[in-house]
């Protein structure tokens, strides 16, 4: 058990607040005076991570209170981003206290009281990675930034990766660029799996650059297979005169050696099917015993 927390003093969360906003009748129940804004909240959000407050009920406790600041009170779910940014730094937040924060931020997403775009510009990677992990925040989004809409989003992405994949890798370069990378896609609401299509796109321009197998698994492991699917399946279109690009089987292969991606989840995507390919190499075989009896008559 993690050792106790030094939270600040209560002086709008009082425990007559918490046992009512538990209670049954915590609906009816009005905080008698106006109290200020930021200070509710950072302490709401220390009731919680204590565990003297179930999350569920902060929704209750904000419809409980008017604040000084009434008329600011859209600006709810921006402080409350600031305070769990804040204290998803804090070291001291350890074990079943930063399992409740995890939660706790869970739970305002779902209860609508922040949007994940304000998480992700905010918090820590280190934190963001942690939500991400429990619910998903980060790769969550409603509407996405297409390429024919604001472009800025990805043109920042692509220079990004144009950049480091002519620059020899290293770890420190490895884990500031999964840091943007994951700032790019909060900040300007991008698509996360446009965003997987860019990062391999580029690592077929750079496949010795190794950045990218650190890159790469930030994404599901079966998108990686449907991406490179879709793009063979486009060559394979009889309007497209092109052929498949070499760099295409190139990264194909290095991602099944490294084990990013599925042989098998691959190989329904690529031409000729079974049946076609048994029935060429019949047809060979055939041809070539036909041709070999002929020798010598």
């Amino acid at each position: 058990m993690a050792p106790p927390l030094q939270a600040p003093e209560y002086k709008h969360v009082t425990e007559e607040c918490l046992r009512e906003w538990k209670s049954q009748s915590a609906a009816a129940f009005r905080v008698p005076d106006p109290v200020h804004m930021a200070r509710f909240l950072y302490e709401l959000c220390w009731a919680v991570v204590r565990g003297d407050l179930p999350p569920q009920k902060c929704r209750v406790a904000l419809d409980s209170v008017v604040f000084v600041e009434e008329s600011r009170r859209g600006e709810v779910g921006s402080v409350l981003a600031d305070i769990i940014a804040h204290l998803g730094q804090d070291v001291t937040i350890s074990g079943e206290y930063r399992n409740r924060l995890v939660k706790m931020t869970k739970s305002f997403v779902e209860l609508s009281l922040i949007v994940p775009r304000l998480l992700q510009e905010r918090c820590e990677e280190e934190f963001l990675w942690e939500v991400r992990v429990n619910t998903r925040l980060l790769y969550q989004q409603t509407k996405f930034n297409l390429l024919r809409e604001e472009s800025e989003g990805y043109a920042k992405l692509v220079t990004l990766l144009c950049q480091i994949g002519s620059e020899l890798a290293c770890q420190n370069s490895s884990s500031v660029t999964i840091s943007i990378i994951k700032s790019l896609i909060g900040h300007f609401d991008l698509d996360p799996n446009r965003v997987f299509g860019i990062v391999l796109e580029c690592f077929e321009l750079y496949p010795d650059n190794t950045i990218f197998y650190q890159l790469i698994p930030l994404f599901p492991k079966s998108h990686a297979a449907q991406i490179l699917g879709f793009k063979f399946q486009y060559y394979q279109r009889l309007d497209v005169n092109s052929t498949v690009p070499p760099g295409l089987f190139r990264i194909t292969a290095l991602l099944v050696k490294s084990g990013l991606i599925d042989l098998d989840s691959v190989y329904a995507h690529l031409l000729p099917n079974d049946d076609e390919a048994f029935e060429h190499y019949d047809s060979f075989v055939a041809r070539r015993i036909d041709e070999a009896s002929k020798i010598g008559k």
